[in-house]
């Protein structure tokens, strides 16, 4: 196996560990010029893992019921520190911060995906 085999943004191991284990996802938003238009979190259960579709995530919170797909990044998540929390005080197993350039999406409402279908 040589370098270009290995991919050093999907561990499928830490994939794999991650279904069923809670993330708490901080996302800033930048403008073209690197303002930040916006910040948001969320907090969820992983319900998928997939190198192809990404991490998504059945919400919690604000946002029950909807969904959430992160790009397929693992070497974007962390385990939670200890003392680290989300806004509405739940404790996450691991945490994931990314910075956008680009304005956010609205969280997948699993209806409205069903409806589309």
């Amino acid at each position: 196996m040589n370098d270009e085999d290995i991919d050093l943004h999907w561990d499928p191991k830490l994939a794999a560990s991650l279904i069923g284990k809670t993330l708490l996802m901080n996302l800033t938003f930048l403008d073209d010029d690197g303002e930040v238009l916006e910040r948001q979190q969320f907090f969820g259960v992983v319900i998928d893992a997939d190198e192809g579709e990404g991490i998504t995530l059945d919400l919690l919170g604000e946002h029950d019921g909807d969904t959430y797909t992160l790009p397929p990044q693992t070497s974007a998540i962390k385990a939670a520190e200890a003392g680290v929390i989300s806004l509405a005080g739940d404790k996450p197993d691991f945490v994931a911060s990314w910075i956008i350039h680009g304005p956010p999406d609205v969280a997948n409402d699993i209806e409205d995906e069903v409806d589309q279908a």
